[in-house]
């Protein structure tokens, strides 16, 4: 398929690195204070009354993530971070990439909206290629106890209702599964309370530099029905984000990439007895972007040129339902989940078809018919508005049930266990379709490969391609039917007071089946038929694949005393496998280039399948509190070690496979501080340091030993002041941030790469582009600064807020221009919004 491209004594050695540890967090905490205001009672309702953080102590955050029951964040001896809502809401961000601002070692990728790749502690192989159906995350999303992540293409819910986001750090797999290689994100959402009545409005308006307004308005509101026993809770948003890139092809509009989105989200909780809580929600969202967040930087900074069209949509719908019934030993946790969900995606890049118009081949003259031009030299604006839009659309429809029981021990004895169940059945239906006006009498097709096997000799993309319509240079279908069960157990023993042993298995069991299509030029193999005329033959494939194994995970911690905890972790994270799509084989043509290039890296022809990768995580750290409750320190050191690594070879005649090549390993460090400096200010920070690199060479990526990963930053840092006051009638709040991100890549190295016919080593192609990479790029650092101030007075609210103050996040991905480089004026670069300033006004009732 084409593609465009988070009482016992312990032993010397380990209390030494344990120290260093909390040295360098403790330096951290002294040069760069950072990131997060005390946090709200994540019991009270979301938008209940907080004090003005005006107290002595930093307060406790409680979290979920080891699904066993609610537990302080400072005695959960895992790596995992707390992104407090409020602080996002008064800062005027709630985008899904805006999670990577307060977490060390995640960062995200946003595309477009909806379009957001997730990386965690530097494991990587490349981009992401909206086209394959087998490209499985490595980082879990999770709403509540449902999985909701896509590689890629990841739901934007907007960051509101929600009690906290939850990211944890490292493999996942024995509570959530498959695809927590790297780790997994939790929104933990508010629920009805039957309490009280009470709700919000917000409504909030920005500019952006370089673009247009934006927009956006939500509600809240909770309902007790019946006191103390059952509540709906309900929220809106109405958002429209104004685009700021500017599109001066023939498709010339500006600000075309702006964004409006439309959610919902409905609660019910019933709690008939005090055993017994049974919850059910529908979430809704309806996004639909006019254009990308793609420039060319041959031209002026956020412009772009297409001749077509450019957005995506997305219609998520989210079903749930689910109880929690306490059965004297243990609770019994029953949740249910439904997804229906249709994703779009439409691009236009023209230059990639550019060729195919220009006059390399005896013209076929006449009204209307090839050629359009003559080849230029080099970028010629003039001749790159010539070309035919290239309507490049993929529709996706996914369709996902998933069920889960597990029993949760009290948390009185001296073991603590979960024991669980998972199915999930995952149907998913991707069409893709390239459609260009006047392709088969406008393009060279008539002129180099007829006759053809239709009634007039001539070229027609349906009668001779197989593709979906008349003038359709590529359509291709994929179906995809998965079917996973999984069975889980994870106990602690706590052994004395002090200490803490943990272990952890889940077994799973993994099916899916696959059927591709593939017609149009791009997607046949030329041939002649009886009478010598050109014919093509379409391409289609069905296959299967099962998987099943057990991964397990160990953990020890101890208490030093009350404050200090510190442990050790060794954890086993997967991914399951997948069908590869086929790769022409021909001596000719575009099968011939494609055969060529997998003859030099040692295949005969492309896998029908893949299987899954593994890696074993191994973590130390450490959780403290310090000076009476005033200041937290956490740290932690890990080393990752992830084989059979799926890493897709991208040959040069735009196909591409994905198999189980090489070996990664990355080890890092990751440190958060907060700190109370006075009743009135809260400090806190973080930093992540990763070295990410390939354990002897990669030939699929063109690696070689010890190259870094790519979209895999060696240095993440946040720091953060916070404010809170009492002021006149009303509460003042003031807050500044600042996160930094070192420079990324986008391939291993700057090499073109192959293998020695002779000793089968992967060599520096020096006979292919002088041995330089033509995908290589380096993505820049970027220094986010954020500031805000907002007035809380009884039940009103009001804000001024400001993001990417300094502009200093501007490009975060980079893709260059290969064989058609000359039709288009440099790289696509994606660009961050450039600074954006804003007011938000909020009352509650």
């Amino acid at each position: 398929m084409l593609s465009i491209s988070v009482g016992h004594s312990v032993s010397a050695r380990p209390a030494r690195i344990v120290a260093r540890l909390m040295a360098s967090g403790a330096a951290l905490a002294l040069i760069a204070p950072g990131v997060a205001l005390a946090a709200p009672d994540p019991q009270a309702p979301a938008d209940a009354p907080q004090a003005a953080g005006q107290g002595d102590e930093l307060n406790d955050i409680v979290v979920t993530a080891t699904r066993s029951g609610a537990q302080s964040l400072q005695t959960v001896p895992i790596a995992v971070s707390v992104v407090n809502v409020d602080q996002i809401t008064k800062s005027g961000q709630g985008n899904l990439s805006d999670l990577a601002k307060f977490t060390p070692s995640l960062v995200i990728t946003e595309g477009a909206p909806g379009f957001n790749k997730f990386n965690l502690r530097g494991l990587a192989t490349g981009g992401y290629v909206t086209s394959d159906t087998s490209d499985r995350p490595l980082v879990a999303v999770y709403l509540d106890d449902t999985p909701i992540s896509v590689q890629g293409q990841t739901p934007d819910l907007k960051v509101y209702d929600l009690d906290r986001v939850e990211v944890l750090r490292g493999p996942q797999g024995t509570l959530f599964g498959a695809g927590s290689m790297a780790g997994t994100v939790r929104f933990v959402t508010a629920k009805p309370d039957a309490r009280s009545f009470f709700g919000t409005a917000e409504a909030s308006g920005s500019t952006t530099e370089h673009g247009a307004g934006s927009y956006n308005v939500r509600g809240m509101v909770n309902i007790p029905l019946i006191k103390d026993e059952l509540a709906v809770r309900g929220n809106i948003f109405v958002g429209n984000d104004g685009g700021f890139i500017d599109n001066i092809g023939q498709h010339r509009v500006d600000n075309a990439n702006s964004n409006r989105s439309t959610q919902g989200r409905v609660a019910v909780r019933w709690t008939p007895t005090d055993k017994l809580t049974v919850d059910g929600s529908f979430t809704y969202e309806n996004s639909r972007a006019k254009g990308l967040n793609t420039g060319l930087d041959g031209l002026a900074p956020y412009t772009y040129e297409s001749n077509g069209a450019e957005g995506t949509r997305d219609l998520f719908k989210l079903y749930t339902g689910g109880f929690d019934y306490d059965a004297g030993f243990a609770n019994v946790i029953v949740t249910g989940a439904y997804t229906d969900r249709k994703i779009g995606f439409n691009a236009s890049p023209d230059p990639q078809i550019g060729y195919y118009f220009a006059n390399y081949y005896a013209p076929y003259t006449g009204a209307g018919k090839y050629p359009l031009y003559a080849p230029p030299a080099s970028y010629d604006h003039a001749v790159t508005s010539l070309i035919p839009a290239e309507n490049y659309t993929i529709n996706q429809k996914l369709n996902d049930f998933m069920a889960e029981a597990r029993l949760v021990s009290k948390s009185d004895g001296p073991v603590k266990w979960t024991v669980g169940a998972f199915y999930e059945k995952q149907n998913r239906h991707l069409v893709q379709d390239i459609p260009v006006a006047g392709f088969d009498t406008l393009s060279y097709q008539n002129a180099a490969f007829g006759p053809f096997a239709t009634p007039t000799g001539l070229y027609d993309s349906k009668t001779v391609d197989g593709a979906f319509s008349s003038n359709d240079i590529f359509s291709g279908l994929q179906d995809v039917h998965e079917h996973q069960f999984a069975a889980y157990a994870d106990g602690t023993w706590h052994v004395t007071d002090r200490l803490d042993l943990t272990a952890g298995l889940r077994y799973f069991n993994f099916k899916e089946s696959y059927y591709l299509y593939e017609g149009g030029a791009f997607g046949v193999l030329l041939g002649k038929d009886a009478q010598g005329r050109t014919t093509g033959t379409t391409q289609s494939i069905r296959s299967t694949l099962k998987s099943n194994g057990v991964n397990p995970r160990a953990n020890i911690s101890y208490k030093l005393d009350d404050n200090v905890l510190i442990y050790a972790e060794a954890a086993k994270g997967f991914r399951y496998g997948g069908a590869n799509q086929p790769v022409p084989l021909g001596t000719a043509g575009l099968a011939g280039r494609c055969t060529t290039q997998l003859n030099s890296y040692g295949y005969s022809a492309a896998p029908g399948t893949f299987g899954p990768d593994k890696l074993w995580n191994y973590t130390i750290g450490e959780k403290a509190k310090f000076a009476g409750g005033r200041v937290t320190l956490n740290a932690s050191a890990y080393y990752i070690d992830w084989s059979d690594v799926q890493t897709r070879l991208r040959l040069n005649c735009s196909y591409f496979f994905t198999d189980n090549k090489g070996k990664i390993a990355s080890k890092g460090v990751e440190l958060e501080a907060a700190v109370k400096a006075t009743r009135n200010i809260t400090l806190n920070g973080s930093f992540s340091f990763n070295d990410s690199t390939a354990r002897g060479d990669i030939p699929t990526v063109g690696a070689f030993d010890g190259d870094r990963t790519p979209y895999s930053p060696r240095v993440t840092a946040s720091a953060g002041a916070f404010y809170d006051a009492d002021l006149g009638r009303g509460a003042i709040h003031l807050q500044a941030t600042y996160k930094y991100i070192s420079s990324q890549q986008t391939t291993f190295n700057n090499f073109s790469t192959t293998l020695d016919p002779a000793t089968k080593k992967l060599i520096v192609d020096t006979a292919s582009n002088g041995g330089r990479s033509q995908t290589y790029a380096v993505i820049p650092e970027s220094h986010n600064a954020s500031a805000s101030i907002a007035y809380d007075i009884g039940n009103y609210e009001f804000g001024i807020f400001g993001n990417n103050l300094f502009n200093g996040v501007k490009v975060i991905d980079i893709q260059r221009a290969t064989y058609y480089a000359i039709y288009q004026a440099g790289s696509r670069v994606t660009y961050a919004r450039p600074r954006t300033i804003g007011v938000r006004a909020k009352v509650k009732f």
